[in-house]
């Protein structure tokens, strides 16, 4: 069970991940095989696919990390209250944005496979390629309701992964700095 949470968790990590290498692997095969005057028309097309559900399940593992990058100076002077209200408010706008964005993307998906379109190089049935767009904004709408879930309901702090990776940075430096001084 506690494999199963922690692969739900960072689901939209392991699908960037595969995604990115085979984007870029086909790219690169692409640059290798025009040098050899051998082109293969597909490998633009899926390049390109797998790029969009890269970017759009990569917001989709951003907005679960709470690593969006959001404009907060304002409420530097504020009571934290009067912070959390309106964070709380341009997440509930976003919400409602997901939610609308699925929805349209369903309704997208099923124009498509009633009125069918195939891409040009792979022939595939273009509904299934922008499934995409309700599977990643209804993620992003059940993760936003998990982060508000986290922070609000359960008092937890979510660390903030610039924040972190500074920390780390700086931690290592100051290890090559007391190895150096050895």
């Amino acid at each position: 069970m506690k494999y199963i949470k922690a692969f739900m968790d960072h689901f939209e990590s392991y699908l960037c991940q595969i995604l990115l290498v085979f984007f870029v692997c086909v790219i690169f095969m692409q640059i290798v095989l025009r040098a050899l005057d051998m082109s293969l028309p597909w490998t633009e097309e899926i390049a390109r696919f797998a790029f969009i559900w890269f970017i759009l399940f990569g917001a989709c593992y951003a907005t679960r990390l709470c690593a969006l990058n959001r404009v907060t100076v304002q409420f530097a002077k504020a009571p934290k209250w009067v912070a959390d209200a309106f964070l709380l408010l341009s997440d509930f706008v976003w919400l409602i944005f997901s939610v609308i964005m699925a929805y349209q993307g369903y309704i997208a998906v099923l124009d498509l496979r009633e009125f069918p379109y195939a891409t040009p190089a792979l022939n595939w049935d273009l509904g299934y390629v922008y499934l995409v767009f309700p599977l990643s904004f209804t993620l992003m709408a059940i993760r936003i309701l998990q982060v508000n879930y986290i922070k609000f309901i359960l008092k937890e702090e979510i660390a903030d992964p610039d924040q972190e990776a500074i920390k780390e940075s700086q931690s290592a430096l100051l290890e090559e700095d007391s190895a150096a001084a050895k």
